[in-house]
Order: structure tokens, then C-alpha cells, then sequence
């Protein structure tokens, strides 16, 4: 993406939105300039890497392997966990806030 392009990474969302459409929502999702893969197994999820990557190189988007992880069984997106169990929150984003400590007059619940 070049820099000084106004609105380019919604442009490249769409983009990616409209070539990925047949795979978003069913083993794609895209948001911003991230296109997250998932799958129910590994077989589905290794098809699903090569119909994305070849939809990608059928409409000349090149991959820069070194901002690329895959086959992930859990990773940390936007201050979530996503994981075969689900989405969570990322305990580290929460641990200040679960530290703190318990309020014991008027004034101090005020300030939390």
C-alpha cells in the first residue's frame, strides 16, 4: 500500500472484500489491511490458504511473507485471543484493571 493515499486502507479493505467474496464469511474474514483464514481442520484449512493465495495471485496482490503467520492454533488480534474455543480477551489487556485494588471509602470508588 503506498503511503500519502488517502482512504487506502478502506480501499484495500473493499478491494480484498470484493475478490475474496466467495470465501468471506465461510473461511475468510477481512478487516482493514489483515485477511484472517479459518478452518474446522487442518485439510479444509491448507485448501483454504491455496484458494486465498491463488485468488490473490489471479488479481496480482503479491504477499510479503515476513508480515505473514500461518496455521495458527491461537493468535492475538486487536487485543483478543482467537482460538478454536472462541474469542476472548487478552488478559493482559485486562490485568490492570483486575489488579486494582478494592475500593475502601467514597472518594476511592469515585476515582475508579
Amino acid at each position: 500500500m503506498l503511503y500519502g493515499v488517502t482512504g487506502g486502507l478502506a480501499m484495500f479493505q473493499t478491494v480484498m472484500n470484493l475478490i475474496l467474496a466467495p470465501l468471506v464469511r465461510k473461511c475468510v474474514v477481512v478487516f482493514i489491511d489483515d485477511i484472517l483464514i479459518y478452518s474446522k481442520s487442518w485439510t479444509d484449512h491448507l485448501l483454504h490458504i491455496q484458494e486465498v493465495l491463488s485468488i490473490l495471485q489471479q488479481n496480482n496482490f503479491h504477499v510479503k511473507m515476513s508480515k505473514c503467520l500461518f496455521a495458527k492454533q491461537q493468535l492475538s488480534y486487536l487485543g483478543h485471543i482467537v482460538s478454536k474455543q472462541g474469542v476472548a480477551t487478552d488478559p493482559s489487556k485486562i490485568a490492570s484493571i483486575k489488579d486494582w485494588p478494592q475500593p475502601q471509602n467514597i472518594k476511592e470508588l469515585r476515582s475508579f
